[in-house]
């Protein structure tokens, strides 16, 4: 099945604001917004007319584009979906840690909960994998990874400094082995089809 092509689209709001988003099907979404089941903005923000849309490819690449493009000012918004070349000064790559608020946010946008039912169910799986990990068991989510915990026997080692021997007590630690849907996304490939 071939892989559905992702759209960026820019909606004008009745207050004059602008709407960025993404979607499979332009049409159908733009009734969704007009009818209330859109984002939560457009809720509040009743959505006068779509202003413009674009392909962008797969949804991670429409994700990055509808970031980029609200980080554009207002008047270069519609240029930009327009044209779809994302003029933006380039910036170096940086390392970034999400924090727990953040991810909240993010799970929240995408999956169109609110935010408290988000950090609810983040909150319960995290819970659900500690007490299942804690138990022995292991919690594998296929392609993103496996969660369980690893024994180490008592054994003796040496003290780096005056390398005396020294007795390390044995030990259970949690292990995350990552899946291999997960590893090719961070290595920036694309999985391959079995």
């Amino acid at each position: 099945m071939p892989a559905m092509t992702w759209y960026i689209y820019l909606l004008e709001c009745v207050d004059g604001s602008f709407y960025t988003g993404i979607t499979v099907d332009v049409a159908t979404r733009f009734a969704d917004h007009q009818s209330g089941k859109g984002a939560r903005y457009t809720r509040s923000h009743k959505p006068l007319r779509l202003l413009a849309s674009a392909p962008v490819g797969t949804r991670s690449e429409a994700l990055k584009a509808e970031l980029a493009i609200k980080h554009l000012p207002k008047d270069q918004k519609l240029l930009a979906v327009q044209s779809h070349t994302l003029q933006i000064p380039h910036q170096p790559e940086r390392s970034h840690t999400m924090n727990k608020s953040e991810l909240i946010e993010s799970i929240a946008k995408s999956s169109e909960l609110t935010k408290a039912d988000s950090e609810r169910a983040l909150t319960a799986a995290i819970a659900a994998i500690v007490k299942a990990v804690a138990k022995g068991d292991t919690v594998t989510l296929v392609g993103f990874g496996t969660f369980k915990s690893v024994k180490r026997a008592a054994r003796t080692g040496r003290n780096p400094a005056t390398g005396a021997a020294l007795k390390i007590a044995a030990s259970t630690s949690p292990k995350f082995t990552a899946g291999a849907t997960f590893k090719t996304a961070v290595a920036g490939k694309k999985a391959k089809k079995k």
